[in-house]
């Protein structure tokens, strides 16, 4: 008995890619009449009676060689209408999903040709043109270079065919690149909400841990939630989550510095305002972002802004009160209010990046601390509100100077104007019955 043999399965051959078509139209010539009125010019086949019908054969072998080895699969049963002379025969014919290409060849002297190959990409409206006046052992090469420049430019080409594993991936990449902000806008909307948590029951004068703790995972779990929520809703970029978080905290640093300033009791109240001043900060951040869109250069210089506000803002409130010992609370409130606000202002209508605002910054600090040095020995002994105001000046004049030169330092420069080349240039146009001459100047001016 003999034993039972396997078959293998029958495999059905996976479908070759999809093979381009071409129309290739005869080689055209010219009289070298123009054409009168609207009629075009008059083009022609290359018979034998032409002197350069050699020329024309090898221009037609080449392009037909060049075609099958670009991937472009001929179509000989697809003749042009009047020979591809009009150019909207060509255009009818690529509406059928073929490369149309036309070859054109008019001899200028013995051995001289101008040398025009038009192609329509399929389902294309547009004509694409080369010419060039080349010798004839050269003319069938370069007519081969004018096709593949055309086809290598894929104008009209399906796009790739995509498996649902592929598609699968470009969505998920594509959905990767969205919301970039994402990480960032979470971590503070996390932070914020246990803030509102914490300084709720602060307000509410409660005492009892029990009682903080779950208010603490409430208002972390809102956060978060509001800020994946905005995430898949909006594209929120990385400028945009930093420029909404500096509206949030700077917004509560400017509440606990004025509600400080105005000494509000009891002490727990001051953690309300804190609250208001980041809602109020927040919700200015969101319709700032809404309505014009902040990079990391300008989310950079809202937070610049800010920092620098209530520095300049806290060194203020001390020159008027001429007291290095006094609180700078209320200065510092304003200031950070103003730096905020002044800061989205500026980023909306500037363009920065941030590493030029963080180099200005520094330069601000280095100069607030060259200030203080230089003025120091005004505080060192017998303090009078003038020896004040002098110092805590000298230090604002260092910020300003420190920062402008920072400024200035960091600006691009412009790029050195070129020499004047020039070179001088002539040509030869026209045809052989009505020859014409060109010449002229060409370079950098």
């Amino acid at each position: 008995m003999l034993p039972a043999r396997a078959e293998s399965p029958v495999v059905a051959p996976e479908p070759a890619p999809a093979q381009a078509h071409a129309v290739l139209g005869p080689v055209l010539t010219s009289d070298g009449a123009a054409a009168k009125g609207d009629k075009e010019i008059a083009l022609r086949r290359v018979t034998t009676s032409d002197p350069f019908t050699a020329r024309a054969r090898e221009v037609d072998v080449a392009l037909r060689d060049a075609a099958q080895d670009l991937g472009l699969a001929l179509d000989l049963g697809l003749p042009l209408n009047g020979d591809g002379a009009r150019d909207a025969d060509l255009i009818k014919a690529a509406a059928g999903g073929h490369w149309v290409i036309s070859p054109r060849l008019e001899q200028v002297s013995t051995d001289s040709f101008n040398l025009r190959v038009v192609a329509v990409p399929p389902g294309s409206s547009t004509l694409l043109v080369r010419f060039e006046k080349v010798d004839g052992k050269h003319v069938a090469a370069r007519a081969v270079v004018m096709l593949r420049d055309f086809v290598q430019m894929k104008l009209g080409a399906p796009g790739p065919v995509h498996s649902p594993d592929e598609t699968t991936a470009r969505a998920d990449e594509d959905e990767g690149r969205r919301s970039r902000g994402r990480p960032v806008l979470a971590a503070s909307s996390t932070l914020f909400g246990l803030y509102t948590a914490f300084a709720i029951h602060r307000v509410a004068g409660g005492e009892d841990p029990r009682l903080l703790y779950p208010l603490l995972a409430l208002g972390s779990g809102i956060g978060l939630g509001s800020a994946l929520l905005a995430a898949d809703e909006w594209n929120v970029t990385s400028g945009s989550a930093w420029t909404i978080a500096a509206g949030s905290w700077w917004g509560v640093v400017a509440g606990l510095n004025l509600s400080a300033g105005r000494e509000v009791r009891p002490v727990n109240d001051r953690f309300a305002w804190g609250l208001v001043g980041g809602l109020v900060g927040t919700t200015a951040a969101v319709t700032a972002t809404a309505l014009t869109r902040y990079d990391d250069g300008d989310a950079t210089l809202v937070h610049s802004g800010a920092a620098i506000g209530t520095f300049v803002g806290g060194v203020t409130h001390l020159v008027v009160a001429g007291r290095l010992k006094e609180s700078p609370s209320t200065g510092a409130g304003i200031g950070a209010a103003a730096g905020l606000v002044g800061g989205g202002v500026l980023a909306a209508f500037t363009s920065t990046t941030a590493q030029r605002v963080m180099l200005v910054d520094l330069g601000a600090g280095l100069g607030a601390l060259a200030g203080a040095s230089a003025a120091s020995p005004l505080v060192f002994r017998d303090e009078t509100p003038a020896k004040a105001r002098l110092f805590l000046s000298s230090v604002l004049a260092g910020t300003a100077i420190g920062g402008t030169i920072a400024w200035l330092a960091t600006r691009q420069s412009k790029p050195e104007k070129s020499a004047m080349r020039l070179s001088p240039t002539i040509g030869a146009a026209g045809t052989a019955e009505l020859p014409a001459y060109t010449a002229g100047l060409f370079g950098v001016f």
